[in-house]
């Protein structure tokens, strides 16, 4: 489980450091980094897996998709 995540330049996510419980809810206006944050968890999965540039093309772009 993942517990704690900091983020620098990822996105618009500038200077993020959070802490997740055994449940975190993920809430705020429009634009703020909600999506970012699960793409970011998204790229260090594939990470595991995959070659940089890989995971780095299986998170979503700006207009949507994979």
């Amino acid at each position: 489980m993942i517990t704690r995540m900091k983020i620098s330049g990822f996105k618009n996510l500038v200077d993020l450091d959070i802490r997740f419980g055994p449940f975190t809810c993920v809430a705020g206006a429009n634009g703020v980094g909600k999506s970012n944050l699960f793409d970011a968890i998204i790229f260090l999965s594939a990470l595991a897996e995959k070659t940089l540039i890989e995971a780095a093309m299986s998170v979503r772009g700006e207009g949507g998709g994979t």
